[in-house]
C-alpha cells in the first residue's frame, strides 16, 4: 500500500503451500517487526501524470494498483484514469470496496472488473478482460498503462499493448508472484 510515513501497510495472499503468508496469518499479530526491505525497482506513477492512466491488473497484481490509486486519490485529482482488474470470481477479489471509494474521492476514476466465474448479482464483466475490450473502453495509444499480475497475464497484456499500438514506453509493468515466476519470465 502507500507509503504512510513511517511503516508500510502490506495485503498478503495466504497460499496453500504455507510459507512466509502461513507466518503472517497464524503467527504474527498487529505492531509485530519484520525485517524486510523496502519497495525498490521503477515500477511507480510518475510525480506529474502526462497521460491518461490505464490501471491494469490480475489476480493478486491489484496490490501495487491500490497503492497507486491511494496517491491518485490524493495527489492528482485531475489525473484521467481507468482501473481494470481481472479475477476468478467475487470471492476472490479484495480490496474492491477500497478501491471504489477511493474512485469516489478522485471522482475521474473509472472502475472495471471482470469476474471468470460471475454471479448475477455480480457488479462486473463476466470473462477476461482483452486487448479489444481495452482498445474499445481507454484512451488505448494515449494512455500510460500500468500492469501487474501474474507471469500468463503479462505475456499476454505486455507484447499485446505494443503489437496493437500502444508505444513501448507507455507500457509499464511488473511480475507480481513468486520470485520462481520472475526469474522463468
Amino acid at each position: 500500500m502507500r507509503p504512510q510515513g513511517d511503516h508500510y501497510r502490506i495485503t498478503v495472499k495466504r497460499q496453500a503451500d504455507g510459507g512466509a503468508s502461513a507466518f503472517l496469518y497464524d503467527e504474527a499479530f498487529p505492531g509485530v517487526c519484520v525485517d524486510c526491505t523496502p519497495p525498490a525497482g521503477d515500477f511507480f506513477l510518475a510525480d506529474v501524470p502526462e497521460r491518461p492512466i490505464v490501471l491494469l491488473s490480475g489476480g493478486v497484481g491489484l496490490t501495487p494498483m491500490v497503492s497507486m490509486m491511494e496517491m491518485i486519490a490524493e495527489a492528482h485529482p485531475t489525473a484521467r484514469v481507468w482501473y481494470v482488474h481481472g479475477t476468478a470470481s467475487r470471492e476472490s477479489h479484495v480490496l474492491d470496496a477500497h478501491i471504489r471509494e477511493l474512485a469516489g474521492i478522485h471522482g475521474g476514476t473509472k472502475v472495471h472488473t471482470f469476474y471468470e466465474r460471475r454471479d448475477e448479482a455480480d457488479d462486473a464483466e463476466a470473462g477476461f478482460i482483452t486487448i479489444d475490450w481495452l482498445k474499445a473502453n481507454t484512451p488505448f495509444e494515449a494512455a500510460d498503462f500500468y500492469l501487474c499480475g501474474p507471469r500468463p497475464f503479462l505475456r499476454s497484456f505486455v507484447p499485446g499493448l505494443i503489437a496493437a499500438g500502444v508505444p513501448t514506453e507507455q507500457v509499464h509493468y511488473e511480475m507480481f508472484g513468486p520470485m520462481d515466476e520472475a526469474l522463468a519470465a
